[in-house]
């Protein structure tokens, strides 16, 4: 009876067609096309509507809910970031961090090589030695436990390691990515051949993932949500083709997928479900079963920490964990808030491991497995998604793979002119970071930013020779690590940079231009023991007055310029006398447009000797007129933020622009 009464739930009500809500929502827009009106532009190759209806699936190319359903997890593992550089501390690090829930752990291990060095550097924790990995390993059990080295193209001596070390990993990764070396480097890291030979006996060693797909790295650079899975397709797919036909079932159970998870809070969902699609049609297309799972590993974007207000960096990651938890990530790093100024400690990392505890225990995103399935608008993203990865991997393979995309930079043009879209739009205020670019707190001191906090020290070597054996490397890396040689004396057999023929990308962060004008305003200040200060003189129209006093007082904020920003004025000439005209640097005229041309004038002659003149509001035709009779700046939404704040600091402190 009552699974009869919850059938007939809704039986009293008519179905709406399409047309009919279509109607409904033309009415309430006033006759506009809802589908150019309310269309989003998300700046990552992706245009979504407001309105989908179950009929959208109907049609759908790449839609196959089950093959997304069976890999996907509803738990996944918690990860850490490990900071230490000593291997000793970086263990006692490992045993506090399990104490505080976490299950997989995050270390870098990398090597750099510079032409005409002696010898090359480490980078992160320093394991250079058998015992620095025994020494970091040391009284621990990892079969609760994953982790993941960011080991590059060190990971044959890493690997190597933990082959000799006496301790079971159960689940270990390394993102060993040579193809994205070269995107960093601009040269490949082994000729073709030697290169060929590491990839194939690195697949399958030891039931490890030892094949990364780095797409983290090019989000890190500008590329958009598509851009990033095209591209991971394509060295997923350069690692099939170094591979034999007898070997390709074992190299795509070597695969690991590293991505971001970026800000737009539905697309990742959805960039994370389309994955496992495009994976299933990349295995079909090597004639692998499409039913082996793809690990996939995300990391909370850098992209959009701020300096600035920097606790919002929380809020940030607390949403894009959301995202690739409900897309079925396996494991998860949160970066901590303080990542862009501090070296890790205790307290933001603590923090950080706790968002994972938080959507796990309380929000209980652990218990549904593919929460978002059913959604029309995740699905049809999750298919539009798909389909545009897939097109973009086809422009890759067209160029002849990933190697020859970079060459011809194809690959770098396609993310700059992203990049430059995602500048833009943060520059002019269409994307919003809180606290730098809007909602500014023009009191607060930025911390100056660390450019990097990975900890780097030159490699150790020993008197001993190495004797090395190609065809058998980790096997052979082994027993010259148990014979106590170091990183130092072993690397030149998998590292061995050529000429610098592609042109590298570089990782940004969307805040820089707004930090490098904040940092200006407080050396400034330090200089001249004085804050620049903006006087706001509010005239006329209430409405106006408020709202443009509003504004004018959030764009200079951004600057860190003190604002003074008083009620309102009924004339200039009473503002004057209210106001101290030798007493501030800029004078901000707040009012209606029409009322301008009135205004205009008398602000000028009554401020004009004491400071730069800014109108806020966009003169439009007027522009040529108002600077005629004194104006010096206009402020008004939709203009180029950082450029004009730049060009008011240049005014007022008589100096060079700063670099960006």
């Amino acid at each position: 009876m009552k699974k009869q009464k919850e059938k007939n739930l809704f039986s009293e009500f008519e179905p709406i067609s399409r047309e009919k809500w279509e109607e409904q929502i033309k009415r309430d827009l006033n006759g506009a096309d809802y589908k150019q009106k309310l269309k989003w532009e998300t700046l990552e190759g992706l245009t979504p509507y407001p309105f989908y209806r179950s009929d959208n699936l109907e049609s759908l190319e790449f839609y196959q809910p089950d093959s997304i359903r069976a890999n996907i997890n509803s738990t996944w593992k918690r990860c850490e970031q490990v900071s230490e550089s000593d291997p000793v501390k970086a263990n006692s690090e490992l045993k506090q961090s399990i104490k505080g829930g976490a299950d997989a752990f995050q270390i870098k291990c990398d090597i750099s090589y510079s032409d005409g060095a002696l010898s090359g550097n480490m980078i992160g924790t320093q394991i250079q030695s058998q015992k620095n990995f025994d020494n970091f390993v040391s009284d621990i059990d990892f079969s609760d436990f994953k982790l993941l080295f960011e080991s590059g193209m060190n990971t044959p001596a890493i690997l190597a390691m933990a082959q000799n070390s006496g301790t079971t990993f159960k689940d270990a990764a390394f993102f060993f990515d040579p193809f994205t070396y070269t995107a960093k480097h601009g040269r490949e890291p082994l000729p073709t051949e030697k290169l060929t030979n590491v990839i194939h006996q690195l697949a399958g060693k030891n039931d490890y993932k030892t094949l990364c797909a780095d797409g983290l790295f090019y989000h890190t650079s500008g590329a958009s949500i598509i851009q990033e899975l095209g591209i991971s397709l394509a060295i997923a797919s350069e690692y099939f083709a170094c591979s034999n036909k007898e070997n390709l079932n074992r190299t795509a159970k070597s695969i690991i997928f590293r991505l971001s998870a970026g800000p737009l809070y539905f697309p990742e969902i959805a960039k994370f479900r389309a994955v496992r699609i495009l994976w299933a049609n990349l295995l079909d297309a090597y004639g692998i079963n499409n039913s082996l799972p793809l690990h996939i590993h995300a990391e909370t974007t850098l992209q959009n920490q701020t300096l600035a207000d920097s606790h919002n960096n929380t809020l940030r990651a607390t949403t894009e964990a959301m995202s690739a938890v409900i897309g079925g990530v396996d494991s998860l790093m949160i970066q901590p808030f303080d990542s862009p100024f501090s070296s890790s400690n205790s307290f933001s990392s603590r923090i950080a491991r706790n968002i994972h505890h938080i959507i796990a225990e309380e929000a209980h995103f652990g218990k549904v497995d593919d929460p978002s399935a059913g959604s029309f608008y995740v699905e049809q993203l999750t298919e539009e998604i798909s389909q545009k990865s897939w097109e973009f991997f086809q422009l890759i393979e067209k160029q002849g793979g990933i190697l020859d995309a970079l060459k011809n930079r194809v690959i770098q043009s396609e993310i700059e002119t992203t990049k430059n879209s995602k500048l833009k739009a943060y520059a002019t205020g269409k994307r919003t970071l809180v606290g730098t670019n809007n909602y500014p707190n023009s009191d607060e001191k930025l911390p100056e930013p660390v450019i990097t906090t990975d900890y780097t020290d030159s490699l150790e070597t020993t008197d001993n020779s190495a004797s090395i054996d190609s065809a058998r490397l980790v096997d052979s890396l082994s027993e010259n690590l148990r014979n106590s040689l170091f990183v130092g004396d072993l690397f030149a057999s998998y590292l061995e940079p050529q000429k610098v023929l592609y042109t590298s990308l570089e990782p940004f962060r969307a805040a820089e231009a707004f930090e490098s004008i904040r940092h200006r305003t407080q050396k400034h200040t330090k200089s001249t023991q004085k804050d620049p200060t903006a006087q706001l003189v509010p005239v006329g129209s209430t409405k106006w007055r408020k709202l443009r006093a509003t504004f004018a007082s959030n764009m200079l904020g951004c600057a860190g310029f003190s604002i003074d920003s008083p009620i309102g004025f009924e004339s200039v000439e009473s503002a004057s006398k209210k106001l101290n005209p030798h007493s501030t640097d800029i004078y901000v005229l707040c009012g209606a447009d029409d009322e301008y041309p009135e205004l205009i004038k008398p602000f000028c002659e009554e401020f004009g000797e004491n400071g730069v003149l800014v109108l806020a509001g966009n003169p439009k035709d007027k522009e040529a007129e108002y600077r005629k009779i004194g104006i010096d700046h206009f402020i008004y939404s939709g203009m180029n933020i950082p450029e004009v704040l730049s060009e008011i600091q240049d005014q007022i402190f008589n100096t060079e622009k700063p670099s960006s």
